[in-house]
């Protein structure tokens, strides 16, 4: 069954609902303490009941259902807000955008020479020293150093991270503490 209220247009305010709206606005003021939320909420209650009574609802007196319908509203629409400096903290620290980061930097390891990203990702994830991976390698150390720095620089380039920092901590395998 097709919505009567798409099909047909609404019809023009009865005179008494307009007759009401400046007892609704008082009620409002007086319920939202703020002139615009105030009469926000007045012109809100009258689209409702409004759109109701076109809809064909019975309503019996009125003013008693406006001013019922506008408290009921403004329950609704204050919900208790804390200020941003009395908010307490997270539990533990949001995990997007740690998430969001660490994707970025494996679709920018994927796109570098495998020699080089096998070296990183031995001292990251392994913890190996420079030493270490040279030694397993079969390469110079200063061989491995240069390859890690360019391959950290490439990295920073292309994720758009600092040279400096605790971005540039994490690359690099420095404790930030």
């Amino acid at each position: 069954m097709p919505d009567p209220l798409t099909t047909r247009p609404l019809p023009a305010p009865a005179a008494d609902i307009v007759g009401y709206m400046p007892d609704l606005l008082r009620l409002a003021r007086i319920l939202m303490r703020d002139p615009a939320a105030a009469e926000d909420l007045a012109q809100e209650v009258l689209l409702n009941v409004w759109t109701q009574i076109a809809a064909g609802a019975e309503i019996d007196d009125l003013r008693p259902y406006l001013m019922t319908s506008a408290r009921n509203l403004a329950r609704r629409r204050r919900r208790p807000a804390l200020a941003l400096p009395e908010a307490p903290e997270p539990a533990t620290p949001p995990e997007a955008p740690g998430r969001l980061a660490l994707r970025e930097v494996a679709r920018a390891l994927s796109r570098q020479p495998r020699a080089e990203v096998k070296l990183v990702l031995r001292q990251a994830a392994g913890g190996e020293s420079y030493a270490d991976i040279a030694a397993a390698e079969g390469l110079p150390l200063g061989t491995v150093m240069s390859r890690l720095s360019r391959l950290r620089a490439r990295l920073r380039a292309e994720c758009g991270l600092p040279a400096e920092g605790p971005a540039a901590a994490l690359l690099t395998g420095e404790d930030t503490a």
